[in-house]
């Protein structure tokens, strides 16, 4: 293990200690975290054992859905080209939006479609022609929020009726905004990026990595006047350029990801920042940091071996073809330094009752798909395995709703029942 790492190590094993000590001991920790403090700059610091928080925590989702939403063939509106956002309202209805169209399609409790709104057009509500279009989450809020980008990037207002209200521009230091990642409390965060920099001349181009990352850029905007409340910067991925073979994303160095829930920000950094999770309030304000106390991984060259695998998984060639390529895909990957640290979450999600999901890293999606489970107070409750193949946008309280594929690449939606809560 690295050194600069062991004090890091040591005082998560001192956290571990601290909450298991006998029973009965008054730790005098609110809520019953595990271990809670405040760190020198003041920011409190929420401490799971990373045993605890990856045991099963006894909730079970389904993995038969109890209704899927989809065709191959069939009506127009159970044929999805790309879904940008599912959302199940509080009486049950589910909403898609499909982005061909940039139609909000409702469908009942039973899945049966019921009408549409939006759609492409210049009128209020709809959406300009070749415009991207997202339904954006809005935990415990049955409003509907649409970011659309081309020549401008707006968010658009709809009740849980479909009926537009208005729409406002996202701006962002005079530029568009690229992606949003939420609306709650009167917020909406944004998200954009910049690629890593490679700093050379295209005439002259030589092997090696960027010598900056790429860049992730967020900021917290008020709905109403559209002007940031916050802003951070982020580092993201590396790339590096290996001759003649072009750019490759260094291995297992991700981007960070975000999600706003009811009354905060939530952001895991990836590569680098070991198994912890920054908790900001809607004003910006770091209030938490969210820890796991176990021992970093370092990636391996048998984990390089496991990535060209995967990677070459889903192509059709000859076993002669594949042998040759695993080997030109290995010695790329051999010209590469390696992260440090392994990353250890790769997605968050706020469920309604405003719990924290933090997906487990995985770069292999073929790999069973846990969630780590954070209650208010940043706890770790335990881990959840999701039915295989489902891309999961939205948890409730008995529910799991997500997006899932066929072996045709058709997309389907599917809610699975979610047992054994509390």
């Amino acid at each position: 293990m690295h050194s600069r790492f062991q004090p890091l190590l040591l005082a998560w094993l001192i956290a571990a200690a601290a909450c298991d000590r006998p029973a009965g001991t008054d730790t005098g920790l609110p809520g019953g975290a595990t271990f809670l403090e405040r760190d020198s700059a003041g920011v409190l610091v929420a401490t799971t054992p990373g045993t605890r928080a990856r045991a099963p925590v006894g909730w079970v989702v389904d993995t038969v859905p109890e209704y899927q939403i989809g065709e191959v063939e069939g009506e127009d509106p159970y044929l999805f080209s790309r879904i940008e956002g599912v959302q199940q309202l509080s009486d049950g209805r589910v909403v898609v939006l499909d982005r061909a169209n940039c139609e909000l399609r409702f469908f009942g409790t039973d899945g049966v479609f019921l009408e549409h709104k939006g759609g492409r057009g210049e009128g209020p509500g709809e959406f300009q022609p070749n415009s991207s279009c997202d339904l954006e989450p809005s935990p415990g809020n049955d409003s509907l929020y649409v970011h659309s980008l081309r020549v401008r990037s707006t968010v658009s207002l709809f009740d849980g009726r479909g009926r537009f209200s208005h729409r406002g521009m996202a701006l962002w230091d005079g530029q568009h905004v690229a992606r949003v990642h939420g609306v709650a409390g009167g917020r909406f965060l944004a998200e954009n990026r910049s690629a890593p920099l490679l700093n050379e001349n295209p005439a002259n181009r030589t092997a090696g990595m960027s010598p900056e990352p790429g860049m992730a850029y967020y900021a917290l905007f008020d709905v109403v006047t559209g002007i940031p409340v916050w802003e951070g910067s982020f580092q993201g991925a590396h790339e590096y350029r290996v001759m003649p073979n072009g750019r490759y994303t260094l291995p297992f160095d991700i981007w960070p990801a975000a999600v706003l829930g009811r009354d905060g920000l939530f952001l895991t950094l990836g590569e680098n920042r070991g198994p912890e999770i920054l908790e900001y309030d809607l004003s910006g304000s770091l209030r938490r940091i969210i820890r796991l106390a176990e021992a970093v991984v370092e990636p391996s060259r048998e984990d390089i071996d496991e990535l060209v695998e995967f990677q070459l998984a889903p192509w059709d060639m000859t076993p002669e073809d594949r042998e040759h390529f695993t080997e030109v895909q290995l010695g790329d990957y051999a010209e590469m330094p390696l992260p440090e640290i392994m990353p250890v979450f790769s997605r968050l999600l706020v469920d309604e009752v405003g719990w924290l999901w933090a997906e487990l890293y995985r770069f292999d999606v073929r790999a069973p798909m846990t969630w780590l489970v954070f209650g208010p107070n940043g706890e770790g409750f335990g881990s959840v395995d999701m039915p295989p193949g489902l891309d999961v946008r939205q948890i409730g309280r008995d529910f799991v709703l997500g997006v899932w594929l066929d072996e045709l690449e058709v997309e389907y939606v599917r809610r699975h029942a979610l047992t054994g809560r509390r």
